[in-house]
């Protein structure tokens, strides 16, 4: 499980609060705390759109409000995960749910440590509901959402771990990887392994694999032929070019 909350965004105790949280009671899990001041400072902070759950100060919905707008990338790019909100207004609480940005929950006005503390309790203990890969980053284990993973694919001694908006890497093995994920991650070639529903279309003839933002990985005639059948007579969004 990994928890984002932005420094400047919740306030300095929120995010104190959080932190104390997961330092003591949760200390397996990992929350970053971060400090921006708009939606560019935090795309370019890597693993930033691999969080699991947000929390997030929501002032005004419009260009100027930095939470407002992490909150609407994060709906726009079809991240899988939870949005929490940290809001001094009703009305903006409530703008926010009809512009179907769609938080888990939301605080309004000032929280309490007790407050924060029974949500993520609450939260944690729904945890199942999401399918977590675990992986070695840089000297630490990580937990992402599977669903947010487009493909992973070996790059000589390394594996990367290509998400939404970031490219994480480890030393595991892709197969060890492998036998982690969930059934719709499909190997297409000896070094690749991607999540079909995330697949924008298939090309079949040019045996390519291509994904939202023009991203794209060859398959192996093999892995192709698997996937056609994989993909064949299913509920799949993915345009197929033969």
């Amino acid at each position: 499980m990994a928890v984002y909350a932005g420094h400047s965004i919740v306030s300095t105790r929120a995010a104190n609060d959080i932190s104390r949280y997961f330092s003591v009671r949760r200390p397996e899990y990992f929350a970053r705390i971060v400090n921006f001041d708009n939606l560019r400072d935090f795309d370019s902070v890597p693993g930033n759109y691999s969080m699991d759950l947000y929390f997030l100060e929501l002032n005004a919905c419009e260009s100027s409000d930095a939470g407002y707008n992490i909150a609407k990338k994060l709906r726009d790019e079809k991240i899988n995960c939870a949005l929490t909100f940290i809001t001094p207004s009703e009305t903006v609480a409530m703008q926010a749910t009809r512009e179907m940005l769609r938080p888990s929950y939301i605080f309004i006005k000032q929280t309490t440590e007790a407050e924060i503390c029974g949500f993520l309790d609450n939260f944690l203990s729904r945890s199942g509901e999401f399918a977590f890969i675990e992986f070695t980053y840089q000297y630490r284990k990580w937990l992402v959402n599977a669903e947010n993973i487009t493909y992973i694919q070996t790059s000589g001694d390394k594996t990367l771990i290509v998400c939404v908006n970031t490219t994480l890497e480890t030393s595991e093995r892709l197969a060890e990887l492998e036998r982690k994920l969930p059934g719709h991650f499909f190997r297409v070639d000896k070094g690749c392994l991607i999540n079909i529903n995330r697949l924008s279309a298939v090309d079949f003839t040019e045996q390519k694999a291509m994904f939202p933002g023009d991203d794209y990985v060859y398959m192996s005639r093999r892995g192709s032929r698997k996937l056609f059948d994989a993909i064949k007579g299913k509920n799949n969004n993915a345009e197929v070019v033969s």
